[in-house]
């Protein structure tokens, strides 16, 4: 997803996923006129360019990549439940056609998701964060968010607060889910994020 605003200052908002996007978005929301792309989910800035054409000063928010892989994880057991839940909660809600209520396919994602993150890691391949950010004019990071995001409420002349939004599930600290092979296994898969943007374990 892209958010642009284009009054008072033309800015667009590349959303990365896993990011803290939407309580960026909402806030956009509360205070401007803004307009959502949904063409794409989560566009770049050529994807977002074009749905919109100039989008004027680009930002967006990228996480220490070794958490980030913790909150896909334990975000994809949440969905999974949460599926399941409503396809045996809310049976007449059911759309035959849609993955997200196939129970069956549901309870095989689970299924291998409580495998153990390790097993997970190994094989997924998300993209990288680098692929959104690259081509942003301004690139804030997740675990420094209020005090990054002064730049955006300076450029907008509009200082209120950030909200917070989709809390990623209960979980212990990310750094407890890796043992030295899952540790190095991201460094080998986001080394571009983690160098880029010079994260550390």
């Amino acid at each position: 997803m892209a958010t642009i605003i284009r009054d008072p200052y033309h800015c667009t908002f590349i959303h990365i996923p896993k990011t803290g996007g939407n309580t960026i978005t909402n806030w956009m929301r509360d205070n401007f006129e803004i307009e959502v792309s949904k063409r794409k989910q989560h566009a770049d800035v050529e994807q977002a360019q074009n749905r919109f054409g100039n989008l004027g000063w680009t930002f967006c928010v990228v996480r220490n990549p070794w958490d980030y892989m913790v909150s896909w994880y334990t975000f994809k057991i949440y969905l999974c439940n949460a599926y399941i839940k409503n396809i045996t909660e809310t049976p007449e809600k059911i759309v035959p056609e849609k993955e997200k209520w196939n129970l069956e396919l549901q309870q095989s994602k689970l299924k291998k998701l409580e495998q153990g993150f390790d097993s997970w890691l190994e094989q997924t391949r998300l993209p990288e964060q680098y692929r959104w950010a690259t081509n942003c004019n301004y690139v804030m990071k997740l675990e420094n968010l209020n005090e990054d995001f002064k730049e955006v409420q300076e450029r907008l002349d509009c200082f209120a607060p950030l909200g917070y939004a989709n809390k990623t599930p209960d979980r212990t600290k990310y750094q407890d889910y890796y043992n030295d092979k899952t540790k190095d296994l991201v460094y080998k898969k986001y080394k571009n994020d983690i160098e880029a943007y010079q994260y550390e374990f």
